[in-house]
């Protein structure tokens, strides 16, 4: 029996050694105790039996820490459970130090392993220490070193997590750092994302959860209240004004610009409608329609509209972009097309049906240019056109308005017509109605 049981340590231990490089001791009794431990931490790691394996982990740790770098892996995962599941801080505490104390013996136990995977300590001591104060400093330290070692070859998310803890330490009073030393971090965590970016853009790869980290670190920044218009004009415009089709440097200028209240400016607009090519969103297409609107540039401010609703689901957003249409279109005088958008709009949002209904009678209310001055009353035909928008848009003081320049009753005599009489106006306004006298006849 002992015979078969050594056999079957053997067999265990030359299974790991392929799936992974052992340094088993020379001495025959110290390898066997060694091979004997490691079965019994291995068998209860890979049964799920964490607690039952720290025995032999710890043993492993003290007699044999050059043993293997899977020694310090699986270890680091048992330990990174108890913390997760732990509900005692002290448990929690125990295993966080544990996970530190394996990272730190395993870079001295095997070259370039701190090289390899000193990005992963950072983001674990990141989970364990971001909301102990006293251990920022600890925190940035790993992380500096981290991205001195590993650069943009660090792990994809490490730029998230620094980011996060920069904004930690800005805001705490036990760490000395300033604007400068925040920037720093910034232009780091930027320089990793974007080579992320474009190694995933090379390869065919989606680049989403990339993107969503370097939005994240843009925001981060922003939220930090460091950036100010003069840092923008200063320091990104005249980059901009040299790359105007960056869309990186315009996103930047866009999100700290709008952050900070810098939009009044002509390089806002221009960084807004590069950002906007290159990421169509609803709120700049909206933002920049509103922009050009203000400058009077209205076939521009149209086009924005039109591509922000374009880009929505949403009903209330679309109704409220096809109103902006509207209303652009009926200052440029094209009061047919701003009717088509007006009815869409209301169509699209039922509780614009007031407004845009009203926004149409008052255009012809005001269409005097459609009247021939042939007819009185064809022409004050128009009038009653207008009263049926603004029964629509359910407006009573309006309603009265429009009737009370219907034609007179003489005039509809004179002209051997009657009232209830079916009658198109003509011109842009192009609608049946039925002819009406004036109230006060």
């Amino acid at each position: 029996m002992r015979l078969k049981a050594l056999m079957i340590l053997a067999m265990v231990a030359l299974y790991s050694s392929v799936s992974a490089q052992f340094y088993w001791p020379e001495d025959p009794e110290q390898r066997s105790e060694a091979q004997t431990l490691w079965t019994l931490f291995d068998d209860n790691y890979r049964a799920g039996n964490f607690e039952a394996s720290k025995p032999h982990l710890t043993k492993l740790l003290e007699k044999y820490p050059k043993l293997s770098t899977s020694l310090y892996i699986n270890g680091i995962k048992v330990w990174d459970e108890t913390f997760s599941n732990a509900k005692e801080e002290a448990k929690k505490e125990e295993a966080a130090n544990t996970v530190m104390k394996l990272y730190d013996m395993r870079f001295e136990n095997f070259d370039g392993q701190e090289a390899d995977v000193i990005d992963r300590k950072a983001i674990d001591a990141f989970k364990y220490y971001y909301k102990d104060a006293e251990k920022t400093q600890m925190l940035l330290d790993i992380f500096d070193r981290a991205y001195e070692l590993k650069g943009v070859d660090a792990f994809y998310p490490l730029g998230r997590y620094y980011m996060n803890l920069a904004g930690l330490a800005f805001a705490r009073s036990n760490v000395s750092i300033d604007k400068d030393r925040i920037l720093e971090i910034y232009e780091q965590c930027t320089e990793h994302i974007d080579h992320e970016i474009a190694d995933a853009k090379a390869s065919n790869k989606s680049t989403k959860r990339y993107d969503e980290i370097k939005e994240f670190i843009d925001k981060k920044l922003a939220d930090m209240g460091i950036i100010d218009c003069d840092f923008i004009v200063n320091k990104l415009v005249p980059e901009f004004e040299k790359n105007p089709n960056d869309a990186e440097l315009a996103n930047k200028i866009f999100v700290f610009a709008f952050d900070g209240g810098c939009t009044d400016a002509d390089w806002f607009v221009k960084a807004a409608e590069t950002h906007f090519a290159n990421a169509p969103q609803y709120g700049v297409g909206y933002l920049l329609g509103v922009k050009f609107g203000a400058e009077k540039e209205y076939e521009k401010s149209k086009e924005y509209f039109m591509k922000a609703a374009e880009l929505t689901e949403d009903n209330t957003d679309k109704g409220k972009a096809l109103k902006q249409v509207a209303s652009t279109e009926r200052i440029n005088g094209n009061y047919a097309e701003a009717r088509k958008f007006a009815i869409e709009a209301a169509e699209v949002d039922p509780t614009l049906k007031g407004d845009m209904y009203e926004l149409i009678g008052d255009m012809v209310m005001a269409s005097t240019q459609c009247d021939k001055q042939v007819s009185q009353v064809d022409d004050r035909a128009r009038y009653i056109a207008a009263y049926d928008y603004y029964a629509m848009a359910g407006n009573n003081a309006k309603m009265a308005q429009a009737k009370a320049q219907f034609p007179a009753i003489s005039s509809i005599f004179e002209e051997n017509k009657k009232e209830g009489d079916s009658m198109t106006v003509g011109c842009w306004i192009n609608k049946t109605v039925k002819l009406q006298r004036r109230p006060d006849q």
